[in-house]
């Protein structure tokens, strides 16, 4: 029942309309292709190039990846944690997935570095956690959009 109703709010779907999830959670779209859209935190996160890549089409959870999304999915997430682990100088990029707060597929991004605010696992940020300073946060926006711009994810292999 619960997944039903998950999946039947297309209609209602904030990722939908990337403008409106824009001012919900802050964030600006850096990249962009047919199937894919990256947008990063602008505002309040204290972690500098978190964000979230997702598809257009709507694809409420992972379980329901297919056609060419499926197809591109682990070309465009490596290329994707790749660019903001060497822009933000992680040691790592988390790759979180839940859904039910928003049932549209979408991989939450956090780049990693020691004695920052993530500590993985359940509690994902540190309890006295503060957010980055705003200009941190779009100076590392804008250096991502940037190097994609200049380097972007792989297309779909030809055939597909």
């Amino acid at each position: 029942m619960y997944r039903e109703e998950m999946a039947q709010s297309a209609a209602n779907c904030l990722l939908c309309s990337p403008a409106e999830a824009a001012e919900v959670f802050h964030r600006r779209i850096v990249w962009e292709n047919q199937l894919w859209r990256l947008a990063l935190v602008e505002e309040g996160s204290p972690v500098p190039g978190f964000g979230h890549l997702e598809p257009k089409r709507h694809i409420p959870f992972i379980t329901d990846l297919d056609g060419e999304e499926a197809m591109t999915l682990g070309p465009v997430l490596a290329h994707i944690t790749s660019v903001l682990k060497h822009v933000t100088d992680s040691e790592l990029v988390y790759v979180y997935v839940f859904g039910e707060r928003v049932p549209h597929l979408h991989f939450n991004l956090a780049p990693h570095r020691d004695d920052d605010a993530l500590v993985g696992g359940p509690g994902l940020l540190r309890s006295d956690a503060v957010p980055s300073e705003p200009e941190a946060l779009v100076r590392t926006s804008r250096a991502v959009e940037s190097a994609l711009t200049e380097s972007p994810p792989p297309d779909a292999p030809a055939g597909i």
